[in-house]
């Protein structure tokens, strides 16, 4: 949408409006003018502009919103709920636009670890991107996944990355900076959770287990003596039903979505983590060309997300723990000593991040130090002590 094309699709519309009034009456007048308002709003979208056009005394403007996951993922969920909800109202409500949204989840125009791309392409004009496939691009932002037992609780670690992101504006600059986009919100997880087909309660009794999980979380059964396989929330189910693995290590809400426990009936509550899990944000392009009042209302609603959608995940966990239960699923806690086991058998992947974010061009031993200070003044102790920057 440029505003000098946003201008003369306005001033076309109304000459066609006008000029169909003065021709037509009655029911065909009335057709003919919203079939030319319908054709304004096409053209406008296949040209890849952000359409507007008058509808009563207000203009709508189209907003593409997309991303590789579905609605039954919590994220999506509180992004529908929330985000878009609050959006649509506050925009009639306070300004002269209503917004008509067209969207696309379930990696229907963005697929799966592809929505930071598409975004920047203007595949959608806003999109959630999921940030473990994103490990390359967006280092900084996937850290935590190289911190495996800092933290489970989805409010802690909400206050956790409100507090990081203010302290260090890089958090977000980099979608700006390298993808044409403009960061609003950040979400979290809801505690990633092990799921198998036997029942483990030890560090031991995952030797020779083949484990699913998806990019980086790989990461935290090495050392254990199971063999990963890299595999995502799509195709979870099929490969445990199918012995392409045995175990999985996935957010414990999309799994329960999916039924999992049909197949894999055991569920570890191991305190692996929750993590920053997914961004939210808008075409560089699409931005610029929004109102202003657009912008600001967009912006106050992305920050509002995080609270929204933590809460949010904090509640459905609750409730999974016991769908879980219902359906027959035995729920087993690993204890502090075993969470201690574990995280001494993985290799030093911290210091691995730490470095990683050096050579990235960040300062890694200060941010990571300072997440897990943060999370210290909330009352979480570090279950391994990864000795940064030593």
């Amino acid at each position: 949408m440029r505003k000098g094309r946003l201008l003369a699709w306005g001033m076309a519309a109304a000459m066609v409006l006008s000029f169909m009034t003065g021709c037509k009456s009655g029911n065909e007048g009335g057709s003919s003018s919203a079939g030319a308002q319908e054709n304004t709003q096409k053209s406008a979208s296949s040209a890849g502009e952000t359409p507007a056009a008058k509808d009563g005394n207000k203009e709508t403007i189209t907003l593409r919103i997309g991303s590789g996951h579905s609605e039954s993922n919590p994220w999506i969920t509180a992004l529908e709920d929330y985000f878009v909800t609050n959006v649509s109202e506050r925009v009639s409500q306070e300004t002269n636009y209503e917004i008509n949204w067209v969207k696309s989840y379930g990696g229907a125009v963005i697929s799966l670890g592809n929505e930071l791309q598409g975004v920047q392409d203007g595949l959608v004009d806003i999109g959630c991107t999921i940030l473990v496939f994103e490990a390359s691009r967006l280092p900084l932002q996937d850290m935590v996944y190289s911190m495996p037992f800092s933290c489970s609780d989805p409010l802690i670690v909400a206050e956790t990355i409100k507090q990081i992101y203010s302290e260090y504006p890089e958090f977000t600059e980099t979608y700006e900076k390298n993808y044409n986009q403009k960061f609003i919100g950040i979400g979290v997880s809801d505690p990633y959770g092990f799921y198998s087909t036997k029942e483990v309660r030890s560090l031991e009794d995952v030797n020779g287990m083949k484990i699913g999980a998806a990019g980086i979380n790989l990461s935290w059964i090495e050392g254990s003596g199971a063999v990963g396989v890299q595999t995502s929330l799509n195709d979870t189910y099929q490969n445990l039903q199918t012995n392409v693995c045995q175990a999985t290590i996935q957010p414990t809400r999309s799994c329960v979505n999916l039924k999992v426990y049909e197949v894999a009936p055991y569920y570890l509550d191991a305190n692996f983590n929750v993590v920053p899990f997914n961004s939210i944000t808008v075409n560089l392009d699409t931005w610029n060309d929004l109102p202003q009042e657009i912008q600001t209302i967009l912006t106050e609603v992305g920050e509002g997300y995080l609270d929204y959608e933590a809460n949010y995940i904090n509640e459905v966990h609750e409730q999974d723990l016991k769908t879980l239960e219902e359906q027959g699923c035995t729920i087993v806690s690993l204890s502090r000593e075993e969470q201690e086991k574990w995280a001494a058998s993985l290799p030093d992947i911290v210091n691995g991040l730490v470095k990683s974010l050096d050579d990235a061009g960040y300062r890694g031993a200060e941010i990571v130090s300072r997440y897990y200070e943060i999370l210290e003044s909330h009352g979480v102790e570090r279950v391994r002590d990864w000795n940064i920057g030593g």
